[in-house]
């Protein structure tokens, strides 16, 4: 097998020559026993895998595109961000020299840039200076492209310098200057190249800077480095390369809640996102920043052109994350459901046609291939009702103008019949691995089909098609550890054998800005969700353990499904031992919420008091996890909204006693979280009142970061600016929790079954006669399987197996960025019948040719 194997991705190539070279095999010939057997009839294939089964899919979180995808270095580049504190300087903006900065609002270049930042002169050198994205990366002997509006006032007649300068020493190592800048706006353009012996660093500055008396004013301040495929506003390279080796044939965009937006000012207004960069205003995220809409609709469509991939078009719906919404017939409604239309226009429609002449002048002539649209997003999230009325208003209207088109409903419907339906699933890896089989075709009578959380618990009955749009194993952080890999494996190896139902897919999040706080500036950290596919600081990237399982998946898909029977013949169940789960501190959380908890005490049965509320007050003695959290005398509060975060303190060897505090949430779409028996980070249990979308009541537990749900739930919505009661009760594994005095949940931990679950499927290449067996082992123990290939003939004596095995807490970082990806292994003597042993914690696949 030669380094330059199509299904290993380029990155570990290198890995697997070293490999090689080392003479390294595995041998078939296992002399283990037998503890399994697995039966392929590649005799009798099955349905074929839809040829656009991979997708991607992120929204503007974790700064995916502004300081990630999207190649723009500099942030808040048009002066509208929000300020943090009373201070009028811009944020990411500073004062170089003795000159003085103020953002002016009079004049501006055009109602989309309604601020300039004007740079008053005292005579000598000054100017200002962004420092980007948690920096600007510098490398050797590389070009930028540097761009801006100006105007000179007073009597400033010079040129404008444009520089990236080291923060240490003030050194800079690429300049330029622009042509003198006039005295009415005009946008000037630069290009500067860093020095031959420049460091490579992200720790620069890009600097504007003038010299003389007067004044200059600056507008839309931009810096590029090289791009992907040199396109102007264009996508940077090596999360490009990346997602290359993911093989995607679909991009669900704009993707999750950016759809939406947290009001309606903020949704994802398309016709604002198209266009010149100076004509787009840019809006408010949902995740705690803005979004300058630099990454637009066009952009969306450059990503899907360069890719090689088909949009699926997500068009807004009439409800916002705040709980407004719109309702079927009226106005707005109305004039949605036209935007929609026209956006498809926009995508698909000839360049003659009114929006296709707009897609053409942003840079695409040709339509796009479009074949599926999804109408919203979550709106099982809209607790109103009326998603029915306004899918099918929309449904209508498309399928008249578009009979050809695909319609995606994005919650259950009723009045209109869609032809995909989107499921959303954030799991624990063991779950994940258990719902490998959930889109199975049932056997004898089939369980009643059920809505909870986001996903449907089986195939439609009707046949209804499936998107599994969204969907995660939600362990490591801010990149999957390998148990996450395992059961995100598991998943998708579950899907692919049931695509004949399940016909696309794509994980969640895509990308991670995996920048920590900067305490001394006063920056949060880049990321608000826990877990997600792709890291990366402003110089470099890598991809996570789940990232490269699913590159292993998408590179070895194979044209149709294969008939897999595994039978166990020796299968451990274990509990898990909760001794240690029933000691711990206490805490309190939030999800994605704001919320605030006082007057907290902890008191053991005897009636001991073994916190108070004046104990609040002692930072020291919390231990935060996620965000940091605010004290102020005996309340405390999570720093940030935008933030799956929660704090713990008191003695780890507690074991009974009663919790109670106050509780109030001030916004968000959940409620409050109370922790107890908190023996650290990753193990603890959890009271969340008002979680899963703010709609019920119940216990999880939380083993080596995985969180499980116990127990009943209850129906429970939590409002806001209203202050709980809130008394939870410890007695060994059994918890009573109490709102205002009433019991809401009583709920006892029995612990975690574990069972060795191996999970296995097989698919078949066409085009060189081979077969694809994948197979997932999350035990801690190896398993033998005698495999048997029916209907195979004669087999090559060695085959491939492709491993990603280790310690099951490991992650990828920026300083370890292969610590888990795969190797390539020779399979010998293989035959129609022979052993394999699958490693502990594994993925494996195994790629078996048939002889001519």
């Amino acid at each position: 097998m030669t380094t330059n194997s199509p299904f290993i991705p380029r990155s570990v190539r290198s890995l697997v020559a070293a490999t090689l070279l080392m003479g390294f095999s595995f041998s078939a010939n296992a002399q283990n026993s037998v503890s399994a057997t697995l039966s392929i009839d590649v005799s009798k294939p099955g349905h074929e895998i839809p040829g656009n089964f991979f997708g991607l899919m992120t929204e503007e979180i974790n700064h995916s595109y502004d300081g990630g995808l999207y190649a723009e270095l500099i942030q808040n580049r048009s002066f509208q961000d929000p300020v943090r504190g009373t201070t009028a300087v811009p944020v990411h903006w500073s004062v170089v020299g003795a000159g003085k900065m103020s953002v002016d609002a009079a004049n501006p270049v055009n109602s989309a840039l309604p601020n300039s930042l004007r740079l008053d002169l005292t005579g000598g050198e000054s100017g200002v200076a962004n420092d980007g994205y948690w920096g600007i990366p510098v490398r050797p002997n590389t070009s930028y492209t540097a761009t801006f509006y100006a105007k000179a006032g007073g009597s400033f007649k010079g040129p404008v310098t444009a520089a990236i300068t080291l923060d240490d020493g003030n050194v800079s190592v690429a300049k330029a200057s622009s042509q003198p800048i006039s005295a009415a706006w005009q946008r000037y353009s630069v290009t500067i190249k860093t020095y031959q012996n420049a460091p490579t660093t992200s720790k620069a500055r890009f600097v504007l800077s003038a010299n003389g008396p007067g004044s200059v004013s600056f507008s839309l301040v931009s810096l590029f480095p090289p791009t992907y495929q040199s396109t102007a506003n264009g996508l940077r390279p090596d999360l490009m390369n990346l997602m290359s080796d993911l093989h995607p044939k679909f991009i669900r965009l704009p993707g999750g809640n950016y759809v939406e937006g947290g009001r309606f000012s903020d949704r994802f207004n398309w016709k604002q996102m198209i266009g010149p960069i100076d004509q787009r205003p840019g809006h408010m995220g949902c995740w705690g920043y803005r979004s300058s809409d630099g990454f637009g609709l066009p952009e969306y469509l450059l990503w899907c052109k360069q890719l090689g991939a088909e949009p699926v078009l997500a068009v807004f719906a009439g409800y916002v994350l705040n709980g407004d919404h719109v309702s079927a017939g009226s106005p707005e409604m109305d004039v949605y459901t036209k935007e929609a239309l026209e956006e498809i226009e926009y995508v698909s429609g000839p360049a003659n046609s009114k929006w296709g002449r707009k897609r053409a002048a942003d840079g695409f002539p040709e339509p796009f291939p479009l074949h599926y649209v999804e109408i919203g997003n979550e709106d099982w999230f809209d607790r109103s009702g009326s998603y029915d009325g306004r899918f099918t208003q929309m449904a209508k209207a498309i399928r008249k103008r578009y009979p050809h088109l695909k319609i995606i409903a994005s919650a259950p419907v009723k009045t209109f019949k869609p032809d995909v339906v989107d499921d959303h699933f954030y799991r624990s890896s063991r779950q994940l691995v258990q719902m490998a089989t959930m889109y199975d075709m049932p056997t004898g009578t089939p369980p009643p089909l059920t809505f909870n959380g986001g996903g449907y618990n089986g195939r439609q009955p009707d046949g209804t098609k499936i998107f599994v749009g969204e969907w995660a194993a939600q362990e490591g952080r801010p990149t999957p550890n390998l148990s996450s890999a395992i059961g995100d494996a598991a998943f998708l190896m579950g899907l692919e054998k049931n695509s004949d139902a399940v016909i696309m897919e794509c994980y969640a999040p895509l990308f991670v800005n995996v920048n920590p706080a900067d305490a001394a500036k006063g920056y949060p950290k880049a990321w608000q969700w826990n877990t997600n596919l792709i890291g990366y600081d402003a110089l470099n990237s890598f991809g996570s353990a789940s990232y490269y399982a699913q590159v292993m998946l998408a590179k070895n898909k194979g044209d149709v499904v294969l008939p897999a029977k595994l039978s166990m013949t020796s299968v451990s169940t274990t509990r898990t031992t909760t001794a240690d789960n029933l000691r711990g501190g206490i805490g309190v959380g939030s999800w994605h919420t704001q919320v605030e908890y006082s007057d907290i005490n902890v008191t053991s049965p005897s009636g001991e008091k073994l916190f108070s509320a004046d104990s609040t007050g002692d930072k020291g003695s919390w231990r935060s996890a996620g965000g940091e959290w605010r004290v102020q005398g005996n309340k405390i509060t999570p720093a940030s909204s935008d933030a799956e975060t929660w704090t713990t303190t008191g003695d780890r060897n507690w074991t009974d006693y009663t919790i109670r505090l106050r509780a109030r949430k001030l916004s968000g779409n959940e409620g409050f979280i109370v922790v107890w028996h908190a023996a650290d980070r990753n193990q603890y249990h959890w009271w969340n009142i008002g979680g899963w979308g703010n709609t019920q009541a119940r216990c999880e537990a939380s083993e080596n970061g995985a969180r499980t749900a116990y127990g009943q739930g209850a129906p429970f919505v939590v409002e806001a600016d209203r202050w709980y009661d809130l008394r939870l009760e410890v007695a060994g594994s059994r918890m009573r929790g109490f709102v205002d005095g009433k019991l809401v949940t009583d709920s006892a931990f029995e612990g975690q079954v574990t069972t060795s679950t191996v999970v296995a499927t097989s698919t078949f290449s066409k085009s060189d006669n081979t077969v694809i067996i994948k197979v997932v082992n999350p035990d801690d123990r190896p398993v033998d399987v005698a495999i048997s290939l029916k209907g195979m003939g004669k087999v090559e004596a060695n085959g491939t197996a492709i491993v990603l095995a280790g310690d099951l807490l490991a992650t990828n970082s920026l300083e370890e960025p292969m610590k888990v990806a795969p190797k390539q292994q020779v399979v010998s003597g293989v035959s129609s019948e022979f052993h394999h042993t699958f490693q502990p914690h594994s993925f494996t696949i195994l790629r078996l040719k048939a002889m001519k």
